[in-house]
């Protein structure tokens, strides 16, 4: 698979503040992560490895989508009113996170993905 970016969320337990990073080539190999700051460990299960290989699999589709989707824009209607919102800014200036719940805590997964490179419109 290819590299897309890095994978990061906070530790659950209490008063600990650490951030795990992954790549999402660690995904595929290995199934467990332990926090910087506590040592606690995470072990992803199949289930949740194939979420986020299912959302790697989006954000790959998206970059093969680059071209079409720098002349796209995506309309937000209200009160008769329209916002056209290019769909590369909003891939350039948010942030991509997936939210799962995990037993009974919901861990965001923070992606660092680069943004779609600019290129000259047609």
């Amino acid at each position: 698979m290819e590299m897309v970016g890095d994978i990061e969320f906070k530790c659950i337990q209490d008063e600990c503040s650490g951030i795990i990073q992954f790549s999402l080539l660690d995904v595929e190999k290995k199934s467990s992560f332990q926090c910087p700051q506590c040592l606690n460990d995470y072990t992803f299960n199949q289930e949740l490895t194939g979420k986020i290989r299912k959302f790697v699999e989006l954000i790959l589709a998206v970059r093969a989508s680059e071209e079409i989707l720098g002349n796209t824009s995506v309309a937000i209607d209200v009160e008769g009113h329209s916002v056209q919102v290019p769909y590369r800014l909003l891939l350039t200036r948010l942030n991509t996170l997936l939210t799962l719940k995990i037993g009974s805590k919901e861990i965001i997964f923070k992606f660092r993905v680069e943004p779609l490179k600019k290129k000259a419109s047609l």
